[in-house]
């Protein structure tokens, strides 16, 4: 599959609603109308007097409220829209306010205030700021790290995106599977989905990527989760790589419920960054004593002071024991080891993987009843679909 292949069906990409509280200014106009020339945002709009019905029809993202000052009457226009759309986040667009009125606003937890008229680029600035920290509480993003070449990190993050996507089918959000390792793009490669954008334009001048963009990137898989992969591997050492990277990931995690990075070995200028901001961290290795070695390493950069409280947890990939044969490395020893860090056993299954992936397939088309497979997918529940709320 190739997204440059204009006969290639595209996944609709869901707009952010952006509800409009018009309270009877002339400049109600002309917001709505900055917002509608953005182009990547449902507008509604509603007089103070509509908004009640509103709240049962749509469930916006944003909430752009128009006012002249700020008086006993707004401040209760506020407290209803509190009312009816919860924590949703408001921007409040109004002619220049004294400290005092600002502050108001602040109590009312208001996301943001705009003097007018209102400049495009502000406007655009504080409505995606504002999505992007309302779904920091309900998009969750799920780290996969290889801690060494050939450990099957890139494998585990394909099967995990199709396990929740399977799990997820009937919720509204969807599942995305994000590849980082621009120099294989190896979950492309394992699902047989080339990806043919070139990503040098935007390399070049990383603020043009929005959500209408990472739309317009990625392919959909047949089970429904979407994929981004490209094999780039110019872009590793582009200057601008570290932006790159994380305006990607701030775009495309905007649109999905939950998504799985899956992040190379290598050490990057830009991983610290990412894993402070992901909500939970899985580390791929193998039973061997260099991979453990290496995994060690990198658990001991990961601390909370660096990357919070969130769940960090160790797969050990390709476990081969048998029933009258123990592991090479005592389950005592790892604990020693990993300490307080839990680590799971993924059993080895070379004969349905090796064939998936020359088939370009997800285990799950192949092998339902896979032990990996299996194994898989009940860390998914305990370790990602379970993972707390404020890690």
């Amino acid at each position: 599959m190739n997204i440059a292949d204009p006969d290639m069906p595209r996944a609709p990409h869901r707009k952010h609603h952006v509800l409009l509280v018009d309270t009877g200014q002339d400049s109600a106009a002309h917001v709505a109308q900055v917002i509608a020339e953005m182009g990547q945002f449902a507008l509604d709009r509603a007089t103070q007097d509509e908004v009640h019905r509103k709240a049962v029809q749509i469930v916006p993202d944003m909430i752009i409220l128009d006012i002249s000052k700020v008086g006993s009457h707004e401040m209760e226009v506020i407290s209803g829209l509190r009312a009816n759309f919860g924590e949703t986040p408001i921007v409040v667009v109004s002619e220049a306010l004294e400290e005092a009125d600002v502050r108001k606003l602040l109590k009312q937890k208001v996301h943001d205030w705009l003097k007018k008229p209102v400049v495009p680029g502000d406007l655009l600035s504080s409505i995606e700021s504002g999505i992007r920290s309302s779904k920091q509480n309900t998009n969750r993003v799920h780290a996969v790290i290889s801690a060494v070449g050939g450990a099957g990190a890139t494998t585990v993050a394909v099967n995990l995106a199709d396990i929740l996507s399977q799990r997820k089918k009937t919720d509204a959000g969807s599942i995305g599977l994000f590849d980082l390792d621009f120099t294989t793009g190896g979950c492309g490669a394992l699902l047989n989905m080339s990806n043919g954008v070139s990503l040098h334009s935007v390399a070049s001048n990383p603020g043009r990527i929005d959500s209408e963009f990472v739309s317009l990137i990625q392919q959909r898989h047949e089970h429904g989760f979407a994929v981004y992969s490209f094999k780039r591997p110019e872009l590793v050492t582009h200057l601008n790589c570290y932006e790159l990277v994380l305006r990607l990931l701030d775009a495309v995690t905007m649109q999905q419920a939950h998504t799985i990075l899956d992040i190379p070995y290598y050490e990057t200028d830009w991983r610290a960054d990412l894993l402070a901001a992901v909500n939970s961290i899985t580390l791929v290795t193998d039973l061997s004593l260099p991979s453990i070695k290496h995994t060690l390493d990198i658990l001991h950069t990961m601390e909370p002071a660096k990357i919070g409280k969130k769940p960090v947890n160790v797969l050990i990939n390709k476990d081969s024991h048998g029933l009258f044969s123990g592991r090479r490395i005592k389950e005592a020893k790892l604990r020693e080891l990993f300490g307080a860090v839990p680590f799971h056993f993924l059993p080895a299954d070379t004969t349905n993987i090796a064939e998936a992936m020359d088939r370009g397939l997800c285990l799950s088309d192949l092998s339902s009843s896979s032990k990996f497979l299996k194994a898989l997918t009940k860390y998914a529940k305990t370790a990602i679909l379970a993972e707390p709320v404020d890690a």
